[in-house]
């Protein structure tokens, strides 16, 4: 069970309180302005109203109408700077630990995630997750503070006609309940079916060549509309319900007001009230369609802010793998590598069974096999990406479980079958380990790899874009610029999965003699 605590919007906007208090205190300001408007034109008609009404009255109450309105400006500027300002500070802040969070888990957890589904949470689903801690809180806290002053005033003026009017309320309160909990399931499946979509365009485009060299563009293009369509089909569900939700909050405004103009024209005629009064409630009836439409929204937007949160908690519930390993050593690895009868299995099925073998330090070895006879599951084994049974993997006698996992891959460096390149430059990607090499050095493990001289005939030589995924350089070049990037870090044990697989044999031949130069002195183990 994850130990993890779960976020929530509200954990959220706590982190940045102050902001949002001085945002709500500055949007309250402007409110308490827009609430004074009706009484001033409650005043300007009363005054029209008198036999003889006085010019410089009217002046006063024109200048009253512009200072509300300079006063509104210059607060409307302070809520959105802290409100805004501090959703956005949620949402970067929010992004940077999801995805610190990422680098922290097991592999484990990879196999089972889509990469398209992790770029829907960190983009898509922290977006929404933005708007509801900005937009969502600000139309929330707007709706309930003018409805409550708006009802307040409304009892001042006529406590019988303020009742009539909000009548339609509890029923109002009823449907926004409902209507919010439909918005908030439809909405999670609105995300669930994005992040499919966004998986299906992004292993298209990263397996184009693929696809092109298997003629599978009209596939591709027909995968792809599916998952468009079914993420259309979702979104369609959701303004169903948002277009029956919204017009019956109209209807529930415009029901307020005709009970109003009824009940309130009597009390006119009948003189209960003075038609500046009369006037000045229905300005306030007319400002009462805002927060109606605002509670409306709000909820839609906290709902939907409400599922992405549901959906990035899923994740960061996922327990990371502690740095903190107690009962481990630092260790100074020299390269001595011990396998006592070693057996593993991946879900009950056996990879490895009773190995044992023995490695001097500063030999090389190379592992052959049949394909899934566990060639790779020994070095995965060694560097503890799958964890080890207990006293199986010794290096320099030391139990590899018992050897602090930083120590480990600083002195055994594993280069997997699969070549990852990084978008960017020839430079940066043999660099990526350790920005801080010269220059001179790259070039060196550049030579080391056999991929020196291709590189300088590259337009712009070690500065040339390779594109993403490396999708500029061949097969053989992505496995020799990985290469290069490992013997850059000097590892006292260099494991290499594979890695000559795209090589013609006197490039192999050359990059295993210039390696075993590389290496001498240190642990060298190959497949």
């Amino acid at each position: 069970m994850s130990t993890r605590k779960k976020k929530t919007i509200f954990s959220l906007l706590l982190k940045f309180k102050y902001s949002f208090l001085a945002g709500l205190f500055a949007l309250t300001l402007v409110d308490l302005c827009q609430l004074s408007i009706p009484l001033v034109i409650e005043r300007v008609i009363d005054t029209l109203t008198l036999e003889k009404p006085q010019v410089s009255d009217l002046t006063r109450f024109g200048l009253y109408m512009v200072g509300i309105a300079v006063a509104m400006a210059v607060f409307r500027f302070f809520w959105r700077f802290f409100i805004m300002g501090a959703a956005r500070r949620i949402e970067q802040s929010l992004r940077d630990e999801f995805f610190a969070h990422l680098q922290s888990l097991h592999f484990d957890f990879f196999s089972k995630r889509k990469v398209g589904d992790l770029m829907a949470h960190t983009v898509n689903d922290i977006e929404t997750l933005k708007f509801a801690c900005g937009l969502g809180v600000l139309v929330a806290y707007d709706g309930v503070f003018l409805l409550i002053f708006i009802f307040a005033a409304m009892l001042y003026i006529s406590p019988e006609l303020a009742l009539y009017a909000f009548i339609p309320f509890p029923i109002l309160a009823v449907i926004i309940y409902k209507f919010g909990r439909m918005i908030e399931k439809r909405f999670q499946r609105v995300q669930d079916s994005f992040s499919v979509l966004t998986e299906s365009a992004r292993e298209s485009i990263s397996g184009i060549k693929v696809v092109k060299a298997y003629v599978r563009e009209e596939n591709e293009v027909k995968d792809f509309r599916a998952s468009s369509s079914d993420y259309l089909d979702k979104n369609l569900n959701l303004i169903k319900i948002w277009g029956v939700y919204q017009p019956i909050i109209t209807f529930m405004a415009g029901a307020a007001t005709a009970i109003f103009i009824w009940m309130g024209g009597i009390k006119t005629i009948t003189l209960d009230i003075t038609v500046g009064q009369f006037a000045a409630a229905l300005v306030y009836l007319a400002m009462l369609t805002w927060p109606m439409m605002a509670m409306g929204w709000a909820v839609d937007i906290i709902k939907r802010g409400t599922a992405s949160l549901n959906r990035i908690n899923d994740v960061l519930m996922e327990e990371p793998k502690s740095t903190y390993e107690p009962g481990t050593v630092e260790l100074d690895i020299q390269g001595a590598i011990e396998l006592r009868n070693l057996t593993f299995s991946y879900n009950g099925k056996r990879a490895l069974n009773n190995v044992s073998m023995h490695i001097p330090t500063g030999q090389a070895l190379g592992v052959t096999g049949a394909t899934g006879s566990g060639k790779s599951t020994i070095l995965q084994l060694l560097t503890r990406i799958e964890e080890p049974p207990e006293n199986t993997m010794f290096i320099d006698s030391v139990d590899v479980r018992k050897i602090n996992r930083d120590s480990l891959r600083n002195g055994v460096i594993y280069v997997p079958q699969e070549t990852t390149v990084f978008s960017g430059t020839v430079m940066d990607n043999i660099s990526f380990m350790n920005p801080e090499v010269t220059e001179k050095q790259v070039e060196d493990a550049a030579r080391v790899a056999e991929l020196y001289d291709e590189i300088m005939v590259f337009p712009g030589g070690f500065d040339t874009m390779v594109g993403e995924r490396g999708l500029s350089l061949s097969g053989g070049q992505r496995q020799r610029l990985a290469l290069a990037r490992a013997v850059l870090l000097k590892p006292k044990v260099l494991v290499l999965d594979d890695v000559f697989s795209s090589l013609d044999l006197r490039t192999e031949s050359l990059v295993l003699k210039n390696l075993r130069r590389e290496m001498e002195g240190r642990t060298l183990s190959l497949r």
